[in-house]
């Protein structure tokens, strides 16, 4: 065939077998360099921005926890569901209510499908406090009133309520730690010594590991952490600055009321005085107030019916005919034997038949002159002001101290000659205080066991926004509640009064 006359040839399009097989070489070894660095960088990108998520939801479950005033249950198992009411007492549904998200974007980190066996998980430094054994409420976590008790240190690092650390209660801090990565698990407790290690020393070191210790220093395992530190996120949640302190001074106070009478503490006091002698005093009391009852009398000195020396039969405030003027009960030489009310013969004392001395009728009206002595005569003794109690220390040495009485004295005469009775005045107990549970009115715990009453005040741990019952101890009644919103605050029971 002639050349020229053959068809045109047609250009060849698209890659042979053995051109793809090469390209799809290439691009493996390509892949198989770079795939893995921009999965770090994928894993990286999110592992910061989840450290930034974190801060968000710490501060609401804070707020959750001061408001509603609950620890949430301390549960990080993944098994457990998101929603239904029987789980509000979980943590991420806490800061769902307080601004978190929802419960599913509190609960899992960035980039992991809720349902996941990989969440956020949340640390107690105190693990007993997030127990729903203490469960006080349904559906609540563990309430402030249990953690706080009445405000003291723990009696031994056994029991359950106050204060482990007194001075800095370091159990008061929660970890909230986070993976966006599915391939590396995080444990779902912490014991104490963990825990603070991820508290104080918790660093990224240059080669990706914790800058302190190792792996396992922190309950994970190295196998799988190695190298992954920056994917590792740890949000701490301190919880001190929520910490109010309360420095109580509660005193014992005068357990009579005004107006209550004494007469049972004074029933020696009771009865005839020489005139106008008698008084009252008082000691370790301020602005307290006693009156005695008594009146002016010349009745039977002893109320024994008989008529004594001195007294007035008739009331006139003289010593008439029939008084018996020796008090020996007997009517002598001058005095009526026959009861006529004239002066016999026989009854002239010294037989001259004239009545010679002032015991004698000298005006002839056939009485008696001497002037009758008049008593003063206690009737009661009244406390009219209650008063303060003043503290007055027996020996300043002794322990405890030993502090001197509240008493009141009645001073005065009888027959010419001085004499005092002192009572001693009852104190009550202590001023009730009471620390409220937010969530139950009825259910408050007794602040008790104050170091003294002398005046000496005692500081006490609580929490922001808790309150406290304050009675007056004569009957318990209360008197005012004490909310705690100040870092530093006081309240005095002066023994009458609270102040605040």
């Amino acid at each position: 065939m002639d050349p020229q006359n053959r068809p045109p040839t047609t250009p060849r399009a698209g890659f042979t077998l053995l051109e793809l097989i090469g390209v799809m070489a290439v691009i493996a070894i390509l892949s198989a360099a770079v795939l893995p660095g921009a999965i770090d960088l994928i894993r990286t990108q999110r592992a910061v921005k989840e450290g930034a998520e974190l801060p968000k939801i710490a501060e609401a479950l804070k707020r959750g926890m001061l408001r509603e005033q609950v620890f949430p249950i301390y549960e990080n198992d993944a098994s457990i569901p998101t929603i239904g009411d029987e789980y509000k007492a979980y943590w991420w549904n806490l800061a769902a209510r307080y601004g978190g998200g929802s419960a599913n974007e509190a609960r899992y980190p960035l980039g992991i499908r809720p349902g996941s066996t990989t969440t956020r998980k949340l640390y107690f430094a105190e693990a007993d406090w997030g127990d729903d054994t203490f469960d006080l409420i349904d559906w609540n976590g563990t309430s402030f009133s249990y953690i706080t008790d009445d405000g003291r240190p723990k009696l031994s690092e056994t029991a359950s309520d106050g204060w482990v650390y007194p001075n800095d209660p370091t159990e008061l801090r929660l970890l909230l730690i986070s993976t966006t990565n599915p391939d590396l698990p995080l444990p779902d407790t912490l014991n104490e010594r963990r825990f603070n290690r991820f508290w104080e020393e918790w660093a990224v070191g240059s080669d990706g590991d914790p800058t302190i210790g190792s792996w396992a220093r922190y309950g994970l395992s190295s196998s799988e952490w190695q190298g992954r530190a920056a994917e590792l996120n740890v949000q701490r949640i301190d919880l001190r600055d929520w910490l109010c302190t309360v420095v109580i001074e509660n005193r014992r106070a005068i357990a009579e009321a005004s107006g209550d009478d004494l007469s049972t503490a004074f029933t020696a006091a009771l009865g005839f005085w020489d005139r106008g002698s008698v008084s009252v005093s008082y000691t370790n009391l301020q602005d307290a107030e006693f009156i005695i009852q008594s009146r002016d009398t010349t009745e039977d000195l002893n109320q024994n019916n008989s008529l004594d020396l001195g007294e007035d039969a008739n009331g006139n405030e003289f010593l008439d005919s029939g008084e018996d003027l020796n008090g020996n009960g007997v009517w002598d030489r001058d005095e009526d034997l026959n009861g006529n009310d004239v002066f016999d013969s026989g009854e002239d004392r010294n037989f001259n038949g004239v009545f010679d001395r002032f015991d004698e009728d000298l005006d002839g009206d056939g009485f008696f002159d001497r002037t009758a002595q008049i008593y003063t005569f206690v009737e009661a003794v009244i406390q009219t002001q209650r008063g303060l109690r003043l503290i007055e220390v027996e020996d300043p040495f002794a322990i405890p101290l030993i502090t001197k009485p509240a008493t009141v004295t009645i001073r005065g005469r009888r027959a010419s000659i001085a004499e005092s009775i002192t009572a001693t005045l009852t104190l009550t107990d202590l001023a009730p205080v009471a620390l409220m549970n937010p969530n139950d009115a009825d259910d408050v715990v007794p602040l008790y066991n104050f170091v003294d009453d002398f005046g000496l005040s005692e500081s006490r741990y609580f929490l922001k926004t808790q309150e406290l019952l304050l009675g007056e101890p004569w009957t318990s009644g209360v008197v005012g509640i004490f909310s705690i919103t100040e870092a530093f605050s006081t309240l005095r029971f002066d023994g009458l009064e609270w102040h605040y």
